[in-house]
């Protein structure tokens, strides 16, 4: 069997960036979306409201990312680091039992 093994300083780390990309990402669409909303004032055709109505769609996934991102982060944070590390202390208790 391959052995396997995890870093759980890294985990945090990959965690913490992910927060910090995810949070970037969100102010990058609130500018798109301020400049939107501008643009709209100005852009008054076929084309603009085509343009208009499929950048609101996806202002409108930016939402369902940010909490698939989230909650990626919250597992790594509270589920996988947690869980390996006890799992690990768990089975050095046991290893130590047969020393």
């Amino acid at each position: 069997m391959a052995r396997q093994s995890i870093d759980t300083d890294r985990v945090m780390i990959v965690a913490s960036k992910l927060s910090t990309t995810n949070s970037t990402i969100n102010g990058k669409f609130q500018s798109l979306q301020s400049a939107t909303r501008r643009l709209e004032v100005d852009w008054k055709s076929n084309a603009g409201s085509l343009a208009h109505t499929t950048m609101y769609q996806l202002f409108g996934y930016s939402e369902a990312r940010f909490n698939v991102l989230q909650n990626y982060k919250n597992m790594l944070e509270q589920q996988v680091n947690p869980s390996y590390i006890d799992a690990e202390d768990i089975n050095t208790k046991l290893a130590d039992k047969f020393k």
